[in-house]
């Protein structure tokens, strides 16, 4: 009794090592880190087996399983906390991988075996074969989380926040659709093989493959090109950024002489209250610069720069303190610019907005026992209240904001295994960002 009973639901568990692997290629295709959701999908695996295991007994149709994986993104969505698009390309992945190796090369190449051998299928071989397949992609799984390969990088899928970026919209919707087809016309094809013709099911399995193979690395090589572009325009504006700075400091110099004859004039008149003034103008003027001296990275410098010329221009102080060069972080310029320039725009909209009396940022660079620590602190009057959903996507305290500069701020320090934090006193609010050294 018990053997029989085990006979006829051993399946399930065959149903959620198959899903298993398949999803978590999926997932790594679409670059997400396993090693933060493996738990999740395999739980998620359990659910999706459980479900096409009890639909297959009552519907005998293979479609049952594409339709319920497609169903449970909404699911997805909020277990993994991961983008829609980013969402929908993982599953798409994960069942043309279902299709393609479980369906078309296993599945297939052992009917194709038993055909031509003429052997009677009994439960003794159809269990051994169910065995070999579980172990093997029980085998492919721990090399996918090991390996952890990226067909599509993460940063194809992540929400624009700056006009400096290029939409990859078109690209996604392109990729879905694609993916869509192409399981639509496995699908088919894996539906048909028992009625084909031996040879020509061959040929149509290995056929099928190298399209389906071809069209994606196609598509990623377009995408890949697109990425290049557009490291290339940031390129091009953090040499002009590079180019202003650099301006800035050419000017002082070139001036120094003029401020020393004016300074020397004033002295031999005896106007020292006039030269005082002077010189306290020119000290002021020259600390902005020389504040930013330190940093070892020239377009974090620039892009900083850049930020305290524009808060001048709406009478906001924007204060530096840098006390580490930065050259020890773990992350590119390009994301240390994005972590910076996110929390320092959101706190001068938020010092503009409010009119505050005492408009004063400061901005603290600093290390901390091996980690780099970044604090930005602007006067407020938000209450602790407001900051329990602060790093939630499309939360915002503003009416013409969208709500990602701090979701991907906060994406940027976890990538690195940091964290970022709010703190709220006494009319203030600080943005504290720590992020571990590298060796």
């Amino acid at each position: 009794m018990g053997w029989n009973l085990f006979a006829s639901h051993y399946s399930i568990i065959i149903w959620i090592i198959e899903i298993n692997t398949a999803l978590l290629l999926g997932f790594s295709l679409a670059g997400v880190e396993l090693a933060k959701v493996f738990k999740k999908v395999l739980y998620l695996s359990i659910f999706i087996g459980f479900i096409c295991y009890v639909s297959y007994a009552i519907i005998d149709s293979y479609l049952l399983f594409f339709g319920i994986f497609l169903v449970i993104i909404p699911s997805i969505l909020i277990c993994l906390n991961i983008s829609f698009f980013q969402t929908v390309t993982a599953i798409l992945l994960a069942l043309t991988f279902d299709l393609i190796f479980i369906r078309l090369i296993e599945h297939n190449f052992f009917d194709i075996l038993l055909i031509s051998s003429r052997i009677n299928i009994d439960f003794g071989i159809q269990f051994s074969l169910d065995i070999f397949l579980a172990l093997n992609n029980i085998l492919i799984a721990l090399i996918i989380y090991n390996k952890v390969p990226v067909l599509f990088p993460e940063s194809l899928f992540e929400k624009q926040v700056n006009d400096l970026e290029i939409s990859y919209h078109f690209y996604l919707y392109f990729l879905v659709f694609l993916l869509i087809i192409l399981n639509i016309g496995l699908y088919f094809i894996a539906a048909q093989l028992s009625f084909i013709q031996m040879e020509f099911r061959i040929f149509l399995t290995i056929w099928s493959i190298i399209i389906c193979l071809s069209l994606l690395f196609f598509l990623r090589a377009v995408i890949l090109y697109k990425n290049e572009k557009m490291q290339f325009l940031l390129d091009k504006q953090y040499q002009k950024d590079l180019l202003s700075f650099y301006n800035i400091i050419r000017s002082q110099r070139h001036d120094f002489n003029l401020h020393l004859n004016t300074i020397y004039g004033l002295v031999h008149n005896g106007e020292y209250t006039s030269c005082k003034e002077y010189v306290d103008y020119m000290v002021n003027e020259a600390r902005s610069i020389n504040d930013l001296l330190p940093l070892g990275h020239p377009a974090v410098g620039a892009m900083l720069s850049t930020f305290q010329e524009l808060a001048s221009q709406k009478r906001i102080q924007l204060h530096f303190y840098i006390y580490n060069d930065l050259r020890t972080m773990p992350c590119s310029v390009y994301e240390m610019n994005k972590i910076l320039g996110n929390l320092i725009q959101n706190a001068m909209e938020e010092a503009e907005g409010k009119q505050f009396i005492d408009s004063v940022i400061e901005v603290n660079i600093t290390n901390e026992k091996g980690y780099i620590v970044l604090t930005v602190s602007n006067p407020t009057n938000l209450d602790e209240n407001f900051l329990k959903d602060i790093f939630q996507i499309g939360y915002t305290t503003k009416s013409t904001h969208e709500g990602l500069g701090l979701p991907t701020v906060q994406k940027i320090v976890m990538k690195y295994k940091g964290i970022i934090y709010p703190q709220v006193e006494k009319g203030h609010i600080s943005f504290i960002v720590r992020i571990p050294v590298t060796d």
